[in-house]
């Protein structure tokens, strides 16, 4: 990884992660659960669970929660979240190092467990890496993957912010829409309807974060900048109007060795 974060990895990016985390939270709730059901246990349950690109330990929290491993362990390229993590966690089995999660081995030798939630849409050939993460697996353990396969927002600026935001993660070198890719490997579509001003909340700490990248890569030029903040603007405090649809790919994998 290049270390650097197209949603950015300071204070508002942090929020934005809180809300995001809130927001997702049933959907990845389930998809963990039927994880933890097929995950191969020892006598004293789930050894180990790895999380990757924790941001502020959200997530890495949740799959403690959830399949109750005796160790968990939050990845992440980014030193201030690493650090943020830390802070926000009192659970001394929850633990976090600054790791590039594309290289292998990951910290700690195989797991039994190793998740990632919105992560693939920031790293270039998904495919390979999702190989690379099945190699650090224990036999009988699972990889847990949670990616979008598609928006569908209603016309206006919540679809103009998606069109420059996909093309903005294109020109990184990625593909925010990365649960298509996922497709040869399975796994089942889940839909989950956010609140027009729920989402505008969302995407507007977005894109303060990456206005100045997209203006001067010609994505959209100021004037267009500044529709699309006094849009969302408007929109995040309502009253609230069609939602916007996300469709999750989800799925859980047997490491190279099961396979």
């Amino acid at each position: 990884m290049s270390g650097r974060y197209t949603f950015g990895d300071g204070d508002l990016a942090a929020d934005r992660l809180g809300l995001v985390a809130a927001v997702f939270e049933p959907t990845s709730r389930a998809l963990l659960t039927r994880a933890d059901a097929v995950v191969a246990r020892g006598d004293d349950g789930v050894g180990r669970a790895v999380d990757l690109g924790c941001g502020p330990g959200h997530t890495t929290r949740l799959v403690a929660a959830v399949c109750r491993p005796r160790t968990t362990l939050g990845l992440d390229a980014s030193d201030r979240f690493v650090a943020t993590a830390r802070s926000l966690t009192d659970d001394p089995a929850v633990t976090y190092a600054v790791h590039d999660v594309t290289r292998a081995p990951l910290p700690g030798g195989p797991a039994d467990l190793v998740h990632a939630r919105l992560l693939l849409a920031h790293l270039p050939g998904p495919l390979d890496v999702v190989a690379l993460w099945r190699s650090c697996l224990r036999p009988g353990g699972v990889l847990v993957l949670d990616e979008v396969e598609a928006i569908d927002a209603p016309p206006g600026v919540l679809r103009d912010y998606l069109a420059v935001t996909t093309a903005l993660v294109a020109a990184e070198g990625a593909q925010m829409y990365a649960g298509r890719l996922l497709e040869p490997l399975g796994g089942h579509l889940v839909r989950h309807d956010v609140g027009a001003a729920v989402a505008a909340r969302m995407f507007a700490m977005n894109l303060a974060t990456w206005r100045a990248d997209a203006i001067r890569m010609a994505l959209v030029d100021e004037p267009g900048a500044d529709r699309l903040a006094a849009g969302l603007s408007s929109l995040s405090i309502g009253p609230d109007g069609p939602p916007v649809r996300w469709t999750l790919r989800q799925l859980v994998l047997p490491g190279e060795h099961d396979r």
